[in-house]
Protein backbone atom coordinates (compact mmCIF):
# COMPACT_ATOMS: atom_id res chain seq x y z
CA UNK A 1 0.00 0.00 0.00
CA UNK A 2 2.76 2.45 0.96
CA UNK A 3 4.78 1.70 -2.16
CA UNK A 4 1.75 1.89 -4.45
CA UNK A 5 0.65 5.27 -3.08
CA UNK A 6 4.25 6.50 -3.27
CA UNK A 7 4.33 5.49 -6.94
CA UNK A 8 1.07 7.36 -7.61
CA UNK A 9 2.57 10.44 -5.94
CA UNK A 10 5.75 10.21 -8.01
CA UNK A 11 3.71 9.98 -11.22
CA UNK A 12 1.73 13.09 -10.28
CA UNK A 13 4.91 15.02 -9.42
CA UNK A 14 6.51 13.97 -12.71
CA UNK A 15 3.50 15.16 -14.72
CA UNK A 16 3.62 18.48 -12.86
CA UNK A 17 7.33 19.08 -13.55
CA UNK A 18 7.69 17.65 -17.05
CA UNK A 19 6.51 19.77 -20.04
CA UNK A 20 3.44 17.63 -20.68
CA UNK A 21 0.16 19.24 -21.71
CA UNK A 22 -1.08 22.74 -22.39
CA UNK A 23 -1.82 23.84 -18.81
CA UNK A 24 0.38 26.56 -17.36
CA UNK A 25 3.06 25.45 -14.90
CA UNK A 26 1.42 27.33 -12.01
CA UNK A 27 -1.89 25.57 -12.75
CA UNK A 28 -0.13 22.21 -12.69
CA UNK A 29 1.40 23.01 -9.30
CA UNK A 30 -1.98 24.05 -7.92
CA UNK A 31 -3.53 20.81 -9.17
CA UNK A 32 -0.58 18.82 -7.79
CA UNK A 33 -1.33 20.31 -4.38
CA UNK A 34 -4.79 18.75 -4.57
CA UNK A 35 -3.33 15.35 -5.45
CA UNK A 36 -0.66 15.52 -2.72
CA UNK A 37 -3.33 15.95 -0.04
CA UNK A 38 -4.13 12.24 -0.49
CA UNK A 39 -0.69 10.87 0.52
CA UNK A 40 -0.26 13.57 3.16
CA UNK A 41 -3.45 12.60 5.01
CA UNK A 42 -2.70 8.91 4.49
CA UNK A 43 0.68 9.46 6.18
CA UNK A 44 -1.06 11.28 9.03
CA UNK A 45 -3.04 8.09 9.57
CA UNK A 46 0.05 5.89 9.34
CA UNK A 47 2.10 7.94 11.80
CA UNK A 48 -0.28 9.38 14.38
CA UNK A 49 -1.36 7.05 17.18
CA UNK A 50 -4.92 8.12 17.88
CA UNK A 51 -6.80 6.03 20.44
CA UNK A 52 -10.36 4.79 20.22
CA UNK A 53 -11.37 7.58 22.61
CA UNK A 54 -9.78 10.16 20.28
CA UNK A 55 -11.62 8.82 17.26
CA UNK A 56 -14.90 8.47 19.13
CA UNK A 57 -14.69 12.08 20.29
CA UNK A 58 -14.24 13.14 16.69
CA UNK A 59 -17.23 11.07 15.59
CA UNK A 60 -19.41 12.49 18.35
CA UNK A 61 -18.54 15.97 17.09
CA UNK A 62 -19.53 14.74 13.65
CA UNK A 63 -22.87 13.58 15.08
CA UNK A 64 -23.39 17.08 16.43
CA UNK A 65 -22.53 18.53 13.03
CA UNK A 66 -25.01 16.12 11.43
CA UNK A 67 -27.77 17.30 13.76
CA UNK A 68 -27.17 20.93 12.76
CA UNK A 69 -26.82 19.90 9.10
CA UNK A 70 -30.18 18.12 9.14
CA UNK A 71 -31.94 21.02 10.83
CA UNK A 72 -30.60 23.39 8.18
CA UNK A 73 -31.41 21.12 5.23
CA UNK A 74 -34.98 20.52 6.52
CA UNK A 75 -35.44 24.28 6.85
CA UNK A 76 -34.09 24.73 3.31
CA UNK A 77 -36.59 22.17 2.06
CA UNK A 78 -39.51 23.76 3.93
CA UNK A 79 -38.90 27.28 2.65
CA UNK A 80 -37.62 26.15 -0.76
CA UNK A 81 -34.53 28.36 -0.55
CA UNK A 82 -30.83 27.46 -0.53
CA UNK A 83 -28.52 28.54 2.28
CA UNK A 84 -25.83 29.03 -0.39
CA UNK A 85 -28.01 31.58 -2.17
CA UNK A 86 -28.67 33.38 1.14
CA UNK A 87 -24.95 33.75 1.92
CA UNK A 88 -24.21 34.55 -1.77
CA UNK A 89 -21.72 31.75 -2.44
CA UNK A 90 -21.73 32.84 -6.09
CA UNK A 91 -19.96 36.05 -5.06
CA UNK A 92 -17.30 34.04 -3.22
CA UNK A 93 -16.62 31.85 -6.25
CA UNK A 94 -16.55 34.85 -8.55
CA UNK A 95 -14.17 36.93 -6.41
CA UNK A 96 -11.94 34.19 -4.95
CA UNK A 97 -11.91 31.52 -7.66
CA UNK A 98 -12.83 33.51 -10.78
CA UNK A 99 -15.69 31.07 -11.44
CA UNK A 100 -19.06 32.33 -12.65
CA UNK A 101 -21.66 29.99 -11.18
CA UNK A 102 -24.74 29.41 -13.29
CA UNK A 103 -27.90 27.34 -13.09
CA UNK A 104 -31.52 27.99 -12.20
CA UNK A 105 -30.63 29.18 -8.68
CA UNK A 106 -27.43 30.99 -9.66
CA UNK A 107 -25.24 28.86 -7.37
CA UNK A 108 -24.17 26.09 -9.75
CA UNK A 109 -25.72 23.23 -11.65
CA UNK A 110 -25.08 20.76 -8.80
CA UNK A 111 -27.85 22.45 -6.81
CA UNK A 112 -30.53 21.45 -9.28
CA UNK A 113 -31.92 18.22 -10.69
CA UNK A 114 -33.83 17.62 -13.88
CA UNK A 115 -36.59 20.16 -14.44
CA UNK A 116 -35.03 22.67 -12.03
CA UNK A 117 -35.89 20.63 -8.95
CA UNK A 118 -33.73 21.95 -6.06
CA UNK A 119 -31.03 19.90 -4.37
CA UNK A 120 -29.83 21.07 -0.97
CA UNK A 121 -26.35 21.04 0.58
CA UNK A 122 -26.92 22.51 4.07
CA UNK A 123 -23.50 23.32 5.59
CA UNK A 124 -21.51 21.48 2.90
CA UNK A 125 -20.00 22.89 -0.28
CA UNK A 126 -22.55 21.21 -2.55
CA UNK A 127 -25.27 18.50 -2.41
CA UNK A 128 -22.91 15.81 -3.69
CA UNK A 129 -20.46 16.40 -0.84
CA UNK A 130 -23.30 16.36 1.68
CA UNK A 131 -24.60 13.02 0.40
CA UNK A 132 -21.11 11.46 0.25
CA UNK A 133 -20.42 12.55 3.84
CA UNK A 134 -23.59 10.82 5.01
CA UNK A 135 -22.01 7.48 4.07
CA UNK A 136 -19.50 8.16 6.86
CA UNK A 137 -22.35 8.74 9.29
CA UNK A 138 -24.19 5.59 8.18
CA UNK A 139 -21.16 3.32 8.62
CA UNK A 140 -20.32 4.75 12.07
CA UNK A 141 -23.87 4.56 13.45
CA UNK A 142 -24.42 1.02 12.16
CA UNK A 143 -21.13 -0.15 13.69
CA UNK A 144 -22.08 1.30 17.06
CA UNK A 145 -25.62 -0.08 16.90
CA UNK A 146 -24.33 -3.59 16.22
CA UNK A 147 -21.61 -3.52 18.90
CA UNK A 148 -23.35 -1.52 21.63
CA UNK A 149 -25.04 -3.51 24.39
CA UNK A 150 -26.97 -0.53 25.74
CA UNK A 151 -30.46 -0.21 24.23
CA UNK A 152 -30.56 3.55 24.85
CA UNK A 153 -27.33 4.02 22.93
CA UNK A 154 -28.68 1.88 20.11
CA UNK A 155 -31.73 4.15 19.86
CA UNK A 156 -29.56 7.27 19.86
CA UNK A 157 -27.40 5.94 17.03
CA UNK A 158 -30.53 4.87 15.13
CA UNK A 159 -31.89 8.41 15.50
CA UNK A 160 -28.73 9.84 13.92
CA UNK A 161 -28.88 7.20 11.20
CA UNK A 162 -32.37 8.45 10.31
CA UNK A 163 -31.05 12.04 10.25
CA UNK A 164 -28.33 10.97 7.83
CA UNK A 165 -30.85 9.30 5.53
CA UNK A 166 -33.00 12.43 5.60
CA UNK A 167 -30.06 14.59 4.53
CA UNK A 168 -29.19 12.02 1.88
CA UNK A 169 -32.71 12.24 0.42
CA UNK A 170 -32.75 16.05 0.32
CA UNK A 171 -29.32 16.11 -1.33
CA UNK A 172 -30.97 14.19 -4.19
CA UNK A 173 -27.82 12.35 -5.29
CA UNK A 174 -28.76 9.24 -7.27
CA UNK A 175 -25.27 7.69 -7.25
CA UNK A 176 -24.82 8.10 -3.50
CA UNK A 177 -28.35 6.89 -2.78
CA UNK A 178 -27.65 3.68 -4.67
CA UNK A 179 -24.19 3.50 -3.06
CA UNK A 180 -25.91 3.54 0.34
CA UNK A 181 -27.64 0.21 -0.38
CA UNK A 182 -24.49 -1.32 -1.86
CA UNK A 183 -22.49 -0.22 1.18
CA UNK A 184 -25.02 -1.82 3.54
CA UNK A 185 -24.42 -5.22 1.94
CA UNK A 186 -20.65 -4.71 2.24
CA UNK A 187 -21.11 -3.71 5.90
CA UNK A 188 -23.03 -6.94 6.55
CA UNK A 189 -20.16 -9.05 5.20
CA UNK A 190 -17.61 -7.10 7.23
CA UNK A 191 -19.49 -7.49 10.49
CA UNK A 192 -20.76 -11.00 9.63
CA UNK A 193 -24.12 -9.59 10.68
CA UNK A 194 -26.25 -10.77 7.80
CA UNK A 195 -29.53 -9.45 9.17
CA UNK A 196 -28.39 -6.12 7.69
CA UNK A 197 -28.86 -7.66 4.24
CA UNK A 198 -32.46 -8.47 5.11
CA UNK A 199 -32.96 -4.92 6.39
CA UNK A 200 -31.44 -3.59 3.16
CA UNK A 201 -33.85 -5.69 1.11
CA UNK A 202 -36.83 -4.48 3.17
CA UNK A 203 -35.74 -0.84 2.90
CA UNK A 204 -35.17 -1.15 -0.84
CA UNK A 205 -38.59 -2.79 -1.21
CA UNK A 206 -40.26 0.08 0.67
CA UNK A 207 -38.65 2.61 -1.66
CA UNK A 208 -39.58 0.46 -4.64
CA UNK A 209 -43.24 0.25 -3.59
CA UNK A 210 -43.32 3.99 -2.92
CA UNK A 211 -41.88 4.62 -6.36
CA UNK A 212 -44.41 2.33 -8.05
CA UNK A 213 -47.61 3.39 -6.26
CA UNK A 214 -47.16 6.67 -4.34
CA UNK A 215 -44.47 8.71 -6.10
CA UNK A 216 -45.42 11.59 -8.35
CA UNK A 217 -45.26 11.15 -12.11
CA UNK A 218 -42.40 13.65 -12.17
CA UNK A 219 -40.29 11.52 -9.83
CA UNK A 220 -41.25 8.31 -11.63
CA UNK A 221 -40.22 9.70 -15.02
CA UNK A 222 -37.04 11.10 -13.48
CA UNK A 223 -35.97 7.66 -12.22
CA UNK A 224 -36.88 5.95 -15.49
CA UNK A 225 -35.01 8.57 -17.54
CA UNK A 226 -32.00 8.18 -15.22
CA UNK A 227 -31.89 4.40 -15.66
CA UNK A 228 -32.26 4.69 -19.43
CA UNK A 229 -29.76 7.60 -19.63
CA UNK A 230 -32.37 9.87 -21.22
CA UNK A 231 -32.29 12.84 -18.87
CA UNK A 232 -29.81 15.68 -19.33
CA UNK A 233 -27.68 14.86 -16.27
CA UNK A 234 -27.21 11.19 -17.16
CA UNK A 235 -26.54 12.08 -20.78
CA UNK A 236 -23.89 14.59 -19.68
CA UNK A 237 -22.16 11.84 -17.70
CA UNK A 238 -22.11 9.55 -20.73
CA UNK A 239 -20.77 12.25 -23.06
CA UNK A 240 -18.02 13.20 -20.60
CA UNK A 241 -17.06 9.55 -20.14
CA UNK A 242 -16.81 9.05 -23.89
CA UNK A 243 -14.77 12.22 -24.27
CA UNK A 244 -12.38 11.10 -21.54
CA UNK A 245 -12.05 7.57 -22.94
CA UNK A 246 -11.39 8.97 -26.41
CA UNK A 247 -8.66 11.20 -24.97
CA UNK A 248 -7.05 8.25 -23.16
CA UNK A 249 -7.11 6.09 -26.29
CA UNK A 250 -5.49 8.84 -28.36
CA UNK A 251 -3.10 9.81 -25.54
CA UNK A 252 -2.43 6.68 -23.47
CA UNK A 253 0.24 8.47 -21.42
CA UNK A 254 -2.07 11.39 -20.59
CA UNK A 255 -2.27 15.03 -21.59
CA UNK A 256 -0.92 16.54 -18.38
CA UNK A 257 -2.20 17.84 -15.06
CA UNK A 258 -4.83 20.58 -14.94
CA UNK A 259 -6.80 19.27 -17.93
CA UNK A 260 -9.69 17.38 -16.31
CA UNK A 261 -11.95 17.64 -13.29
CA UNK A 262 -13.23 20.71 -11.47
CA UNK A 263 -10.73 21.40 -8.70
CA UNK A 264 -8.24 24.24 -8.40
CA UNK A 265 -5.70 24.50 -11.19
CA UNK A 266 -7.97 23.22 -13.97
CA UNK A 267 -8.51 25.77 -16.74
CA UNK A 268 -12.06 25.77 -18.09
CA UNK A 269 -10.83 25.97 -21.70
CA UNK A 270 -8.74 22.80 -21.31
CA UNK A 271 -11.20 20.51 -19.48
CA UNK A 272 -11.56 17.05 -21.00
CA UNK A 273 -14.13 14.77 -19.36
CA UNK A 274 -14.53 15.34 -15.65
CA UNK A 275 -17.47 13.18 -14.53
CA UNK A 276 -15.48 10.15 -13.34
CA UNK A 277 -12.60 10.20 -10.85
CA UNK A 278 -10.77 7.30 -12.52
CA UNK A 279 -11.09 8.86 -15.97
CA UNK A 280 -10.06 12.27 -14.61
CA UNK A 281 -6.72 10.83 -13.53
CA UNK A 282 -6.56 8.73 -16.70
CA UNK A 283 -6.94 11.77 -18.95
CA UNK A 284 -4.17 13.58 -17.11
CA UNK A 285 -1.73 10.81 -16.19
CA UNK A 286 -2.64 8.12 -18.68
CA UNK A 287 -3.77 4.55 -18.18
CA UNK A 288 -0.95 3.94 -15.69
CA UNK A 289 -2.03 6.82 -13.44
CA UNK A 290 -5.66 5.66 -13.44
CA UNK A 291 -4.67 2.04 -12.74
CA UNK A 292 -2.34 2.97 -9.86
CA UNK A 293 -5.08 5.12 -8.30
CA UNK A 294 -7.52 2.19 -8.58
CA UNK A 295 -4.90 -0.12 -7.06
CA UNK A 296 -4.41 2.25 -4.11
CA UNK A 297 -8.16 2.20 -3.44
CA UNK A 298 -8.33 -1.58 -3.82
CA UNK A 299 -5.45 -2.22 -1.41
CA UNK A 300 -6.81 0.25 1.13
CA UNK A 301 -10.24 -1.42 1.16
CA UNK A 302 -8.76 -4.94 1.05
CA UNK A 303 -6.38 -4.42 3.97
CA UNK A 304 -8.95 -2.67 6.18
CA UNK A 305 -11.44 -5.45 5.38
CA UNK A 306 -8.80 -8.09 6.21
CA UNK A 307 -8.18 -6.47 9.59
CA UNK A 308 -11.82 -7.25 10.50
CA UNK A 309 -10.82 -10.94 10.44
CA UNK A 310 -8.15 -10.48 13.15
CA UNK A 311 -8.57 -10.96 16.89
CA UNK A 312 -8.54 -7.24 17.60
CA UNK A 313 -11.17 -5.64 19.85
CA UNK A 314 -14.26 -3.87 18.55
CA UNK A 315 -12.67 -0.55 19.49
CA UNK A 316 -9.56 -1.31 17.42
CA UNK A 317 -11.61 -2.42 14.43
CA UNK A 318 -13.88 0.62 14.29
CA UNK A 319 -11.72 2.91 12.15
CA UNK A 320 -10.63 0.24 9.61
CA UNK A 321 -14.28 -0.85 9.35
CA UNK A 322 -15.50 2.68 8.61
CA UNK A 323 -12.62 3.33 6.21
CA UNK A 324 -13.31 0.19 4.17
CA UNK A 325 -17.09 0.74 4.22
CA UNK A 326 -17.01 4.36 3.10
CA UNK A 327 -14.33 3.87 0.44
CA UNK A 328 -16.27 0.90 -0.92
CA UNK A 329 -19.49 2.89 -0.86
CA UNK A 330 -17.82 5.78 -2.68
CA UNK A 331 -16.79 3.56 -5.60
CA UNK A 332 -20.09 4.26 -7.34
CA UNK A 333 -19.99 8.07 -6.85
CA UNK A 334 -16.38 7.94 -8.08
CA UNK A 335 -17.78 6.81 -11.43
CA UNK A 336 -20.00 9.89 -11.74
CA UNK A 337 -18.13 12.72 -10.03
CA UNK A 338 -14.79 14.21 -8.98
CA UNK A 339 -15.14 12.83 -5.44
CA UNK A 340 -11.56 13.61 -4.35
CA UNK A 341 -12.61 17.27 -4.57
CA UNK A 342 -14.96 16.72 -1.60
CA UNK A 343 -12.22 17.54 0.87
CA UNK A 344 -13.95 16.55 4.11
CA UNK A 345 -15.02 13.04 3.19
CA UNK A 346 -11.99 12.44 0.97
CA UNK A 347 -9.26 13.46 3.39
CA UNK A 348 -10.86 12.05 6.54
CA UNK A 349 -11.25 8.64 4.91
CA UNK A 350 -7.67 8.68 3.57
CA UNK A 351 -6.52 9.39 7.13
CA UNK A 352 -8.60 6.39 8.25
CA UNK A 353 -7.14 4.22 5.49
CA UNK A 354 -3.67 5.13 6.77
CA UNK A 355 -4.69 4.29 10.32
CA UNK A 356 -6.20 1.00 9.19
CA UNK A 357 -3.09 0.15 7.18
CA UNK A 358 -0.95 0.73 10.26
CA UNK A 359 -3.12 -1.66 12.28
CA UNK A 360 -3.14 -4.19 9.43
CA UNK A 361 0.67 -4.24 9.26
CA UNK A 362 0.97 -4.53 13.05
CA UNK A 363 -1.44 -7.49 13.06
CA UNK A 364 0.57 -9.25 10.35
CA UNK A 365 3.77 -8.74 12.34
CA UNK A 366 2.08 -10.11 15.44
CA UNK A 367 0.89 -13.22 13.60
CA UNK A 368 4.32 -13.73 12.07
CA UNK A 369 6.09 -13.39 15.41
CA UNK A 370 3.63 -15.67 17.23
CA UNK A 371 4.30 -18.46 14.68
CA UNK A 372 7.29 -20.60 15.85
CA UNK A 373 8.50 -21.23 12.31
CA UNK A 374 8.37 -17.51 11.58
CA UNK A 375 10.46 -16.77 14.69
CA UNK A 376 13.08 -19.27 13.55
CA UNK A 377 13.19 -17.61 10.16
CA UNK A 378 13.54 -14.15 11.75
CA UNK A 379 16.43 -15.38 13.90
CA UNK A 380 18.20 -16.98 10.94
CA UNK A 381 17.78 -13.74 8.95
Amino acid sequence: MDKTLFLFTLIAIAYAILPVGEAAFINKIVYLKNVLLIPVFYLFGRNTKLTYADWNTGFKLFLGLTLVTTIVVVFEKMVGYHLHAFIDSALYHREMKDIDLKGVFGIGYTFEAQGGKPRYASLYANPLELSASMLLLVSYTIYQMVNSKNKTNKLIYFFFLVLGLLSLLFAYSRATFLAFFVMLVFVAFQLKYYRIILSTFVLASVFGLYFMFLASDELRYFVIDTITFQNSSSLTHVLDWLEAIDSMINNPFGIGLGTSGNVGGVESDLIVGGENQFLIYGVQMGFLGAFIYFLVLFLGIKHCFAYQRTLGSNEEKMVPFIAASVKFGLLLPLLTANVEAYLFISLVTWWMIGHGEDQYIDSKKHVQYSNPMSRLKLKSD
